[in-house]
């Protein structure tokens, strides 16, 4: 036998696992957006730190570099002034003094042609080198002037700074270009190497650009062109003012260089391999890969806690409740045991459910009502067997008593034949009432055991109810009654002739017997609107009260137990007829008034 705490508990815990479950699929739906979103954000810190990292190490790399040419820069100047201020104290030699006193009465033609010269290029008359003599700025004409010596030292300074270059350490790869004071550019020590210094490198603009190149001795490489400039101011010749730019080469190598005022433009090549810029950034990639597999790594770990915390709780949780939910669940159904105590208690004496309905829950409260409900019907009931039994005992001994006391007096002296006859007359009478009884008590009780089967022919109603009329007008007539049929000539039904027989017959009996002398009988039957058929018994007997009508069709129950004019009372005729009347698919409905009559409506499909 199935309990109803293991049943609860079974359901309780079935729809637990199924809304922990949903729960848990909910939670690791979110759980894993959540790790993912936070990987994602993750990742796309770690990318920007990367990018800024590897940006700020080839900013680096280029200000390193952009040291190193402004420190060459520098050098470069401090070298060149040391140097010429050296020369400036030394006097002139004879050779020099020569060179100046020939080139000092040309220096107005060099004035006028110098500023033609840049402008009118197809002159190109003018191709003038700057060369410096202790400081003195002495401009010598190759073309227009002639007696030039070929072989003239033009700028002794730049030997001297040079030299100073070439004898020092200096990091990595650099260039110094120069055509004003450098005939060739100055290399770093032991390089072999070319930074080639064509039209492109040059900076009209800017001070300084990057760029990266292939050098075949060096390998690949990123270079600064640096630009800076020296003091080259003729204050001999000038009075310390510049004479005018001498670009007429177009600012390309070999032409000669732009100057600046009184300063000449040097422009400093400093290369360095990529190779170290390259490492850092692998560096910046690596550590950025690793940080990237750990956050990776950490959230499938946070994934797979989280999992095994969410089934640990629904295992705990299903724990605690196996055990804990016995016991609540058993506290829930105390009241059901109270109600059942209160139950086993009734007896055939005592009908009532001894229980507050205040002890009780919400949900068992109807079940209390409707087991009171039940008991009273019972208990009416019972009450209703007993009387029908003492009835139905003072029905049979009142017509045993009747044939033993005819029989008595008819044995007590010798009878003649006409008399033995009236007297087994009367006992014959006195028989059929007992088995109109017991015939009607044992109906009942083959209707309750639901052994009546109905027989559905094609039957006539109207035919039917003139059977049914023929049998009962000489009782009517012997009762002083008027008898009246209303019946259609055409009513067919598909129903059991034998019990609509004893339908119609018994209200027609109950209509003779509960009228009054004088009164009026009459049965009618015709067709239903929506097919079938209507059987009416109409009265002007004693008529009922409402509430005899709610009672009428209950077995045992008798309007009035003292009329025993005819028949058997036991109160069981009408309910055999609403038995039938249901069996037979139809409905039985009552229409009555005090002192007027009453009228039973018998309602059958077609």
């Amino acid at each position: 036998m199935p309990s109803l705490r293991r049943s609860l508990i079974a359901y309780f815990l079935v729809l637990l696992g199924l809304a922990l479950l949903s729960y848990a699929v909910v939670l690791d739906r979110f759980a894993n957006e959540t790790l993912r979103a936070r990987q994602e954000s993750e990742t796309k810190r770690l990318e920007l730190e990367h990018d800024r990292s590897c940006q700020d190490a080839e900013e680096k790399f280029n200000d390193q570099m952009m040291v190193q040419a402004r420190t060459l820069g520098n050098e470069l100047r401090s070298v060149y002034k040391a140097i010429t201020d050296e020369q400036q104290r030394r006097p002139l030699t004879p050779e020099q003094q020569e060179i100046h006193n020939r080139v000092q009465p040309h220096f107005f033609t060099l004035l006028v042609f110098l500023p033609l010269g840049d402008m009118l290029s197809t002159w190109n008359a003018v191709a003038l080198q700057a060369v410096t003599y202790h400081g003195h700025s002495v401009r010598a004409l190759s073309n227009s002037v002639s007696g030039w010596p070929s072989n003239t030292p033009l700028n002794p300074s730049a030997e001297g700074v040079r030299t100073s270059f070439e004898h020092s350490e200096h990091p990595d790869y650099f260039q110094i270009h120069s055509n004003f004071t450098f005939t060739r550019p100055i290399r770093s020590k032991g390089d072999n190497a070319d930074l080639t210094l064509d039209s492109h490198g040059l900076l009209e603009t800017n001070d300084k650009r990057y760029d990266d190149l292939e050098v075949p001795q060096l390998g690949h490489v990123r270079r600064i062109v640096y630009r800076t400039y020296l003091n080259t101011a003729n204050f001999f010749m000038f009075g310390g003012r510049p004479p005018p730019s001498a670009n007429s080469g177009g600012g390309r190598p070999g032409g000669g260089f732009p100057r600046r005022g009184d300063s000449q433009i040097v422009y400093v090549q400093y290369a360095r391999k990529l190779s170290d810029l390259t490492d850092q950034k692998a560096t910046i990639t690596a550590n950025r890969d690793e940080q990237l597999l750990r956050i990776e790594t950490e959230t499938r770990e946070s994934q797979g806690t989280l999992r095994i915390r969410v089934a640990g709780i629904a295992c705990l949780t299903f724990v605690a409740l196996i055990i804990g939910g016995w016991f609540i669940i058993g506290i829930g159904l105390s009241p059901l045991r109270k109600l059942t105590n209160a139950v086993s208690r009734v007896n055939e004496r005592d009908f009532r459910l001894n229980m507050n309905p205040s002890d009780l829950t919400v949900e068992l409260v109807p079940i209390h009502d409707k087991l009171n409900q039940s008991l009273d019907a019972l208990r009416i009931a019972f009450e209703r067997e007993k009387e029908a039994i003492a009835d139905i005992s003072h029905e049979l001994r009142t017509p045993v008593a009747g044939l033993l006391a005819t029989l008595d007096v008819a044995l007590r002296r010798p009878r003649t034949a006409e008399q033995y006859q009236t007297t087994l007359e009367e006992c014959r009478a006195i028989s059929k009432q007992l088995a109109q009884l017991v015939e009607r008590v044992m109906t009942l009780a083959y209707l309750d055991a639901d052994q009546t089967k109905v027989n559905r022919f094609e039957t006539d109603a109207a035919a039917l109810a003139e059977g049914c009329a023929a049998v009962i007008r000489p009782l009517s007539e012997s009762q002083s009654l008027t008898f009246r049929t209303d019946i259609d000539g055409s009513t067919t039904l598909e129903t059991d002739p034998d019990k609509l027989r004893e339908v119609m017959i018994n209200l027609l009996h109950n209509a003779v017997e509960y009228n009054r002398p004088g009164g009026r009988i009459e049965l009618r039957v015709h067709s239903a609107k929506d097919g079938g058929a209507v059987v009416e018994v109409a009265d002007t007997g004693i008529g009922m009260t409402a509430e005899v009508q709610a009672k009428i069709f209950e077995r045992f129950y008798r309007a009035d137990p003292s009329r025993t004019q005819t028949g058997i009372h036991a109160g069981l005729g009408l309910a055999i007829v609403k038995e039938y009347v249901n069996r037979l698919g139809g409905t039985i409905a009552v229409e009555s008034e005090i002192g007027r009559g009453s009228t039973f409506r018998v309602t059958l499909p077609g």
